[in-house]
C-alpha cells in the first residue's frame, strides 16, 4: 500500500482542486468529506468516482467502496487539503447528480412543496432541504438565483437529506404555471400576510420563502394565492428563513 506523504503529489494537487466547489462543478463532480456524509451518499446510491482516506481508514474504504482503489494520504497531507476543522480521514469524489427535471405530482392531492426565491445562505438552504425531508414534503424547488444545492456547506447542512428528496431548479414563471394548472394553493411567507392558522391551510400546497434580507419579490408575492406570516409575540420582526420553513412545513405536514 502506497501512502502519499507529499502535498506536491500530482494526485493530491488534483484532489485539492476538487475541494473547491467552482472547480468541481466545472467537471460535474462533488467532493464530500466526513464519514457520515460519505456513507449517506453511498447508501443513497451515489457511486464513488474516487476514494481518499488516511492510512488508518483503509478498512473503511474496503468495506464501503470495495470496487475502487483508494488514494491513501498521510494524516498531515489529508489535513492540508481538508475542508473541515477536525478531519475524519475519509473523503469521496462523486458525480454531480442532475437536478430533477420535472416537478413531481402525486395523485392523492397531498403534495407539499417549498419554493425558494433567491435564498443565498448555504446553511439555510441545507437546513430547509433537511426539514423538507424530515416532514415528508414532496420536493424543494429553487430559483436560478438561489445558491448551489451541491455547495459543500449545503450538503453538510442537509445531513444527507439532499440525496433523499427531489431538488428542482425552476423559474418563478415555471412554478406558477405548474401550480396554476395543477390547482395547487400557493402561500407567500410575507410580513404583511395573515397570521398562520391551521384553518386556512389545505393541500396540495406550495409555500414560498424569499431572500434572507429582502424576502420575496413583490411580483412573486402578488402571484401567490395567500400571504401568510408566522405570529410572533416577542419583539423580533422576522424569523430566519430556515426556521420559518420549519414552522410552516411542520404545520402543513399535519395535513398529510
Amino acid at each position: 500500500m502506497q501512502i502519499i506523504t507529499s502535498r506536491d503529489n500530482p494526485n493530491v494537487k488534483r484532489i485539492a482542486k476538487l475541494t473547491k466547489r467552482d472547480q468541481a462543478k466545472k467537471e460535474n463532480l462533488i467532493y464530500l468529506e466526513g464519514t457520515r456524509l460519505c456513507e449517506e451518499a453511498l447508501a443513497s446510491g451515489q457511486a464513488a468516482v474516487e476514494v481518499i482516506v488516511t492510512e488508518d481508514k483503509t478498512g473503511w474504504a474496503e468495506e464501503h467502496t470495495p470496487g475502487v482503489e483508494p488514494l491513501v494520504l498521510s494524516s498531515d497531507v489529508f489535513r492540508k487539503i481538508s475542508q473541515t476543522v477536525n478531519p475524519q480521514g475519509v473523503a469521496l469524489v462523486i458525480r454531480e447528480p442532475e437536478l430533477t427535471a420535472e416537478i413531481p405530482h402525486g395523485k392523492d392531492g397531498k403534495d407539499i412543496y417549498v419554493v425558494l426565491e433567491n435564498t443565498q445562505d448555504p446553511g439555510n438552504l441545507g437546513t430547509i432541504i433537511r426539514t423538507a425531508d424530515a416532514f415528508g414534503l414532496t420536493a424543494v424547488i429553487v430559483s436560478p438565483t438561489t445558491c448551489d444545492p451541491f455547495n459543500d456547506k449545503v450538503i453538510r447542512a442537509t445531513m444527507g437529506s439532499v440525496w433523499h428528496i427531489p431538488v428542482i431548479r425552476k423559474t418563478m414563471d415555471e412554478c406558477f404555471r405548474f401550480f396554476d394548472n395543477a390547482g395547487i394553493d400557493t402561500l407567500a411567507m410575507h410580513l404583511n400576510g395573515s397570521e398562520l392558522d391551521s384553518g386556512i391551510l389545505r393541500l396540495p400546497c406550495a409555500f414560498f420563502i424569499g431572500n434572507e434580507g429582502d424576502g420575496l419579490t413583490d411580483e412573486t408575492a402578488a402571484r401567490c394565492s395567500k400571504l401568510i406570516r408566522i405570529p410572533m409575540r416577542g419583539k423580533a420582526e422576522s424569523l430566519n428563513a430556515a426556521v420559518a420553513a420549519s414552522v410552516i412545513g411542520y404545520e402543513l405536514s399535519k395535513l398529510l
